[in-house]
């Protein structure tokens, strides 16, 4: 029997100990929340179907009778099991991931990093948070020249188009995460003798933990968003440089497979960083 066998072992007696030793309406709401977030997820389940059915329908009667150039769910389903089977399909699939989860990586780094820095020192974020707010409002489709100049390849190129949309919406809710800290309790970990190292991961980290994480759920759906504008104007592979040579060979069904790629890749991504998240913030459903 190995040692992680015995500590689980362990564990689970002196779970049953513990169980054994709580009051019975104690065991019973536990027993009833785990009823209510078990039917909960049921009811999610359900409704994310219901909701693909009804998005499914909505789609089958606008192309079957109102727009006509649009392929129905059939013929989308049709011309897609042939394109399915190409490899150019899977390149760019790979591509755009790559592109995008490199580019989300080093933009939360960066971003949360510059974020907490404007959000902890004044004098850190007078300098840098105008040109910050000023630039985030430039559309990613309008970085694709300049970062094409700048990388020198296309790869680079947009994954610096993602790094720019990430970093933004990281570093903002960092920022505005740890500005919402109470300062009280900054100064009583002043008052206890904290020092700054102390401070920033004993007070600042934990306090701005959950902007910093919704800001890297936001990040992801940015990421996706500019990763498609890139690859249409510079790509060489990619789901948003299929979806445009699609359009240009007059392949719809093509482009709406793109689309619910698209869609696909970004939903899970943005599912898995949602998990991640819901991980380490699992402390705030504690009441």
């Amino acid at each position: 029997m190995s040692i992680f066998s015995k500590e689980s072992k362990g564990n689970e007696k002196i779970r049953k100990d513990l169980e054994s030793q709580l009051p019975q309406r104690v065991l019973d709401s536990m027993a009833e929340n785990a009823r209510k977030e078990a039917s909960q997820k049921l009811r999610g389940r359900i409704s994310m179907v219901v909701s693909l059915v009804v998005a499914t329908g909505i789609w089958w009667l606008l192309a079957e009778y109102l727009l006509i150039h649009v392929p129905t769910p059939w013929e989308t389903a049709y011309w897609s099991m042939a394109f399915l089977s190409d490899d150019w399909y899977y390149n760019s699939v790979l591509a755009s991931m790559f592109r995008v989860y490199v580019g989300f990586g080093i933009g939360i780094v960066a971003g949360t990093f510059i974020g907490i820095m404007m959000g902890w020192n004044l004098r850190f974020r007078n300098w840098s948070f105008p040109a910050a707010d000023l630039l985030r409002h430039v559309p990613p489709v309008s970085w694709v020249p300049l970062t094409i100049i700048v990388a020198g390849a296309l790869t680079p190129a947009i994954v610096l188009i993602i790094f720019i949309g990430t970093f933004f919406s990281t570093a903002l809710n960092s920022m505005l995460g740890v500005q919402l800290i109470d300062q009280s309790k900054f100064r009583a970990a002043k008052c206890l003798g904290a020092s700054p190292v102390q401070i920033f991961r004993h007070v600042l980290l934990p306090g701005a933990l959950p902007s910093v994480l919704y800001g890297m759920v936001l990040g992801m759906g940015l990421a996706w968003m500019s990763v498609v504008a890139g690859e249409m104007i510079s790509g060489d592979y990619g789901i948003g440089y299929l979806a445009w040579q699609s359009y240009n060979l007059l392949r719809f069904p093509e482009i709406v497979l793109a689309m619910l790629t698209i869609g696909g890749l970004a939903y899970g991504s943005s599912e898995v960083v949602r998990y991640i998240v819901g991980k380490f913030l699992k402390w705030r459903d504690i009441d």
